[in-house]
C-alpha cells in the first residue's frame, strides 16, 4: 500500500515530467514565431522576384521576338539580382520556361528554408515558392483586357533630311524615324486579334496632308473639302518664274508673268490643309466630321473655286467659267501635290503590319511643319465621328467604349492613344509658311486640349530640338509638353537612338504584359 512518502515522490515525477513537456512546446511555439518570420521574409522576396522575373523576360521576349534564349536569361539574371538580400536557402532549383504558343513565360521548381527551432519537432524545411506560381502571358490584342487604337503623327518635313531641306528617302534622322515607327507598331499590333483588336494609324506631316497618291483620291477630297474630282475652266498660270519655292521656308520665287488658258477634266489635288474660318478669323480644333461650314480646306488652304474658307459661303469671283474671270486657285494640278512627297500617304487605323511598314518605308523628307495640322488628323483617325470617312476595319471605335468596362476582363473595352513626334517648331498653317510659331503652337495645343477631354491618351516625342534656335526650341518643347496628358508621357529625344528608344517604350507601355497566379 501506498504510504503519504511514496505519494509525494510520484508527484515529483509527474512535476518533472510535466515541465518537460511544457518547455518542448514552449520551445516550439518560440521556434515556430521565429521561423514563421523567416519563412514570411524569404517567401515574399522569393515570389516577388518570381513575378518580377517573368515580366521582365517577357518584356525581353517584346524587344527580341525571335530570341526565347534571350528572354530566359533575362528572366535568371532578374531573379538573381532580385533575391541577393533574401535568407540563405535550404534549396532553391526555380527555372523559368515559355509555354508551347511562345505567349506566356512561367515559373516551375520549389524552393525551402530551412527551420532553425522547428527542427526540434520534427519540421526542418517549409517551402518558400511551389510549381507553377506565376506566368506573365502577351494579351491578345495587345491591351490587358480590350482593344487598342493608336495614331502615330511623323514629321516628314525637310529637317528630317541631312540638308534640312530634301528631297530625301534615307539619313540619318529619315532613318531613324523609320525605325523607331516600325518598333512601335511592332510592339502594339499583335498577330492575334481573335480577342481583341489592336490597330495603328499613320499621319506623316509637312505642309499639308496627303490622302491619296497623285491622280487619285478625287471621291475622298470630295468627302473633306465639297469640291469636286475635277474641274474645268479658265486658269491664270505663270508662264515666267524665277527663284526657288523652299521645303522648310518660303523661298524666294516669284511670278513675272502670267498667262490664262482653257483646261480641261484637271484631277484634283489629293492633299488638305488647316479647317479654318476667314470671319472668325479661327482655327476649328474639333473633331468635328467634314460637311457643309465644316469643309477641310484644300490643296492651296482655300477651297476655290467654290469658296475661299472651311465655310460653306460661295465666293462671287475666280470661278474660272470664262476666261474673263480666270481661277486663280491651286487646288487642281492634275492630281499633284506640292511640299509633300508622293508616298508620304495618311494610313487608317490597321493592324495588318505588312502594309503599316510598307507605308512607313516610302516615307519622304520634304516641306514645312504643319504641326496643328498633323495633331488634328492624329485625333481625325481615331475618332469615331469621322466614320463616315474611315470605315469598315479602319472605322474608329465608339467612345463610350472608353469608359465602358469588359464583362470578363473588367477592363475598358477601348483605349485611343495618339503618339505626336516632331523636329522642329510648327511655322505653317494653310499651306501657308514662315508663319507665327506661337500662333500654330496654340492652334495644336487647343486641338490637344480637346482631344485628351474626348477622353485620348496623347504621347508626345520631341526629336532634336537642340538643332533649333534657343527660343524656337523652348517653344516647341512646351508645346509638346502641354499636348501630352502629363509630363510622364513626354520624351526628349536628340539621337536615332534615342527616338526608338522612345517608340519602344511608348510601345511596352501599350501593349502590357499580365501577370497570372
Amino acid at each position: 500500500m501506498l504510504n503519504f512518502r511514496t505519494f509525494k515522490g510520484d508527484e515529483r515525477g509527474v512535476t518533472a515530467i510535466f515541465f518537460a513537456v511544457a518547455f518542448i512546446v514552449l520551445v516550439a511555439c518560440i521556434g515556430a514565431g521565429t521561423d514563421s518570420v523567416r519563412w514570411f521574409s524569404a517567401r515574399r522576396i522569393t515570389s516577388d522576384a518570381v513575378d518580377a522575373a517573368v515580366m521582365a523576360g517577357m518584356r525581353q521576349l517584346q524587344i527580341k521576338p525571335d530570341d526565347k534564349s534571350d528572354a530566359v536569361e533575362a528572366a535568371v539574371k532578374f531573379y538573381q539580382t532580385n533575391t541577393i538580400k533574401r535568407l540563405p536557402l535550404l534549396s532553391d532549383n526555380i527555372t523559368f520556361a515559355f509555354n508551347a504558343s511562345g505567349d506566356a513565360m512561367h515559373s516551375s521548381g520549389t524552393a525551402y528554408i530551412a527551420t532553425t527551432f522547428l527542427n526540434v519537432v520534427g519540421i526542418t524545411s517549409l517551402p518558400v515558392h511551389s510549381q507553377n506560381s506565376a506566368k506573365a502571358t502577351q494579351p491578345v490584342g495587345g491591351y490587358a483586357g480590350g482593344n487598342v487604337e493608336v495614331s502615330v503623327m511623323l514629321d516628314v518635313t525637310g529637317s528630317m533630311c541631312a540638308d534640312n531641306v530634301g528631297p530625301c528617302l534615307s539619313g540619318a534622322k529619315m532613318d531613324g524615324l523609320k525605325d523607331a515607327a516600325k518598333e512601335l507598331v511592332r510592339l502594339v499590333v499583335q498577330d492575334n486579334q481573335s480577342t481583341f483588336t489592336s490597330r495603328v494609324a499613320l499621319i506623316p506631316f509637312s505642309t499639308r496632308i496627303r490622302v491619296a497618291a497623285d491622280g487619285d483620291g478625287g471621291a475622298m477630297m470630295t468627302a473633306l473639302t465639297g469640291l469636286d474630282p475635277s474641274w474645268s475652266g479658265y486658269r491664270e498660270e505663270c508662264v515666267t518664274g524665277s527663284g526657288s519655292g523652299g521645303s522648310e521656308h518660303g523661298g524666294d520665287w516669284v511670278c513675272s508673268q502670267a498667262q490664262v488658258f482653257q483646261r480641261n477634266s484637271l484631277k484634283i489635288s489629293p492633299c488638305v490643309s488647316d479647317r479654318y474660318f476667314n470671319d472668325a478669323r479661327g482655327f476649328d480644333a474639333t473633331d468635328n466630321p467634314p460637311g457643309p461650314d465644316a469643309w477641310l480646306n484644300a490643296h492651296d488652304g482655300g477651297r476655290m473655286p467654290k469658296g475661299q474658307d472651311s465655310s460653306s459661303t460661295a465666293h462671287t469671283c475666280g470661278h474660272g467659267d470664262v476666261d474673263t474671270d480666270p481661277a486663280t486657285n491651286w487646288n487642281y494640278a492634275d492630281g499633284y501635290c506640292a511640299d509633300v512627297m508622293g508616298g508620304n500617304i495618311v494610313h487608317p487605323l490597321s493592324s495588318n503590319k505588312s502594309s503599316l511598314n510598307s507605308r512607313i518605308d516610302a516615307l519622304e523628307g520634304y516641306g514645312s511643319t504643319a504641326g496643328a495640322l498633323g495633331t488634328a488628323w492624329a485625333w481625325y483617325t481615331l475618332s469615331p465621328r469621322w466614320n463616315g470617312i474611315f470605315t469598315g476595319a479602319s472605322a474608329p471605335g465608339s467612345y463610350a467604349d472608353l469608359t465602358t468596362l469588359d464583362a470578363t476582363t473588367k477592363a475598358p473595352r477601348l483605349r485611343k492613344i495618339a503618339v505626336l513626334m516632331t523636329d522642329g517648331g510648327y511655322n505653317t498653317y494653310r499651306t501657308w509658311k514662315d508663319q507665327d510659331q506661337t500662333v500654330v503652337s496654340d492652334y495644336a495645343t487647343s486641338v490637344c486640349t480637346n482631344m485628351k477631354n474626348a477622353g485620348i491618351e496623347v504621347y508626345t516625342v520631341a526629336f532634336g530640338l537642340d538643332q533649333l534656335s534657343a527660343a524656337e526650341g523652348s517653344k516647341a518643347r512646351a508645346t509638346l509638353q502641354g499636348c501630352g496628358t502629363d509630363i510622364k508621357h513626354f520624351y526628349e529625344t536628340l539621337t536615332p537612338s534615342d527616338l526608338k528608344s522612345a517608340f519602344r517604350n511608348i510601345g511596352l507601355s501599350i501593349s502590357k504584359l499580365r501577370l497570372v497566379q
